[in-house]
């Protein structure tokens, strides 16, 4: 089916239900509701969705189960709700990763800003500029100087090409007029074990998985990628103090169909807001480095959307090719 057929689909599905005796007349939502997870058990997406999944069931009376659809880079769970129908039963978890996805992955089964209708964000991690202990710099100011001394001598880590990180620290070499070497992991793990041994130099990473390292003092961070600086590192400057404009974080939401109501989308979306900064809630997140952070439907929208020709124009400068 066509994008524009599977358009016409979701329409013709939302008006029957508006004009009809279903799921509409007798009030949303009248059965369970499913989140679908892209990524395997354990991780970052899957905790998120556990931990709000109960409590929606609770708030909308309705129970809210969490499916692990994994494969193709989480494609194959995002294909599955792009493709759902359109009535708020079926909801993915959606990290910022998935606004990168049509710069990096060929014949993408859909389409990231036509075919999900954004609920909101919930929560954002933090990214955090580490470098090596044996790398001679302690600041933002200090990596580019020595960058642009020493090109293509330094080497950074990410778990893979068009990951946040790695597009993360390719959007800083093309604001800086600097060039390292990129090498790309099979998770974090690898990463900081070379990161901790001197093997490669710089990460831009997840405060989440960073931050032990940082307080045992085995790697050295020299600045947060936030808009502000992190209440529990007020001494670690923003990157954006040396270099205007630069702000990155990882962030966790939650995605609807294209073409589920505006009514279902505000429920959920306000339903989420509660949530996140139900004080069980942020203790369960704030345990994996997650800060509570939602957003409404619209402004996950204008992110988004901003977020998907940021990183477009990003992968065109790098000359990096879809995989």
């Amino acid at each position: 089916m066509t994008t524009n057929a599977r358009g016409f689909a979701k329409w013709l599905f939302v008006l029957v239900a508006i004009c009809g005796s279903g799921a509409w007349g007798q009030g949303y939502p009248n059965k369970p509701i499913k989140i679908i997870v892209a990524q395997t058990p354990g991780g970052g997406n899957d905790v998120f969705a556990r931990a709000i999944a109960q409590k929606l069931w609770e708030r909308l009376g309705q129970p809210v189960t969490v499916e692990n659809k994994v494969g193709a880079g989480g494609n194959i769970g995002a294909d599955f709700v792009a493709k759902s129908a359109p009535d708020g039963y079926t909801l993915l978890v959606a990290q910022n990763g998935l606004t990168m996805l049509p710069w990096v992955s060929k014949s993408l089964p859909f389409d990231v800003a036509k075919d999900f209708a954004p609920v909101g964000i919930g929560v954002t991690n933090p990214m955090v500029v580490v470098v090596a202990n044996n790398l001679p710099v302690k600041s933002i100011g200090e990596l580019i100087a020595y960058a642009r001394e020493n090109p293509g001598k330094l080497f950074y880590g990410s778990p893979g090409v068009g990951t946040p990180h790695h597009l993360a620290t390719e959007w800083f070499m093309a604001m800086t007029g600097t060039k390292m070497v990129h090498v790309p992991y099979k998770g974090a793990a690898g990463i900081l074990v070379d990161l901790i041994s001197g093997q490669v130099q710089l990460l831009f990473g997840a405060f989440s998985s960073t931050s032990p390292h940082i307080r045992a003092g085995k790697i050295r961070a020299i600045a947060v990628a936030e808009r502000q600086r992190l209440e529990e590192f007020k001494d670690l400057p923003t990157v954006g103090e040396s270099l205007p404009g630069f702000e990155v974080n990882f962030w966790f939401g939650l995605v609807a169909p294209a073409g589920t109501p505006d009514a279902i989308v505000n429920e959920l979306s306000d339903a989420q807001k509660v949530i996140v900064n139900m004080p069980d809630v942020r203790n369960v997140l704030s345990r994996i480095g997650f800060d509570s952070n939602p957003t409404s439907a619209p402004e996950m929208r204008r992110i988004m959307t901003t977020e998907i020709e940021k990183w477009g124009k990003v992968v065109k400068g790098a000359g990096i090719q879809a995989q």
